[in-house]
């Protein structure tokens, strides 16, 4: 078995993985079949339960977590104190998107919800206000000055690579992202593309998991 990537629980990329790992990771619960992964020769992410040489090896898993109240953790999965970091991943807010797309600053791979798109792009429009302000105090009125232009420089390629997850998200390609360079009639369509929620279930971008951003309401 060649070594693999998975998606952890915050639907980053970890890896690679040697077999014997991954065998390790399915028997304590934290790849489950449901979990996205990629090997040397794997065309697109798959579910790993899907996956020839890995689906053998959940008969020697772990049990599904209890439910409930009473419920308690078994060896190698979190104990349900634990979940409540999951639970508050799923509600992104402000703060949470920013430090996402700081984090993930060129990843192109993976989805994002819609709350951290927007958020996103309202830090965008928020940072640029005390700059333009600047800009025209140090050089007087006109475009965008040497502040503004270097904010947007520190900003483009986080903003590009956000973009391109959002489109993932609706299982779309992130070349549509290109639509931003046609006026108007492009603006539209991209526009649209970014508001659309994004699809339930797995894509061939990513999974969609209990640990994956909720929609906005």
């Amino acid at each position: 078995m060649a070594d693999c990537y998975y998606l952890d629980g915050a639907r980053n990329q970890q890896g690679p993985v040697s077999s014997e790992e991954i065998a390790r990771l399915i028997r304590n619960g934290t790849i489950r079949r449901d979990t996205m992964v990629w090997s040397a020769g794997m065309p697109e992410w798959s579910p790993a339960g899907k996956v020839g040489e890995f689906a053998p090896l959940f008969a020697q898993a772990a049990p599904p977590r209890p439910t409930g109240p009473s419920a308690g953790g078994y060896q190698g999965q979190p104990r349900p104190a634990q979940y409540a970091q999951y639970d508050a991943a799923r509600q992104m807010g402000f703060g949470e998107a920013i430090k996402t797309c700081f984090y993930k600053y060129a990843t192109f791979r993976g989805r994002a919800r819609r709350p951290e798109y927007w958020w996103w792009m309202l830090f965008n429009i928020l940072l640029s206000i005390p700059f333009a302000i600047a800009d025209v105090v140090i050089e007087g009125a006109g475009g965008p000055g040497v502040l503004s232009n270097l904010v947007n420089l520190a900003l483009f390629l986080p903003s590009l690579a956000v973009g391109v997850r959002r489109l993932h998200d609706t299982d779309r390609r992130g070349w549509w992202i290109l639509l931003w360079i046609i006026p108007l009639v492009g603006w539209i369509i991209i526009i649209v593309f970014l508001c659309q929620r994004g699809t339930d279930g797995a894509n061939r971008f990513g999974s969609d998991d209990v640990s994956v951003v909720a929609e906005f309401d």
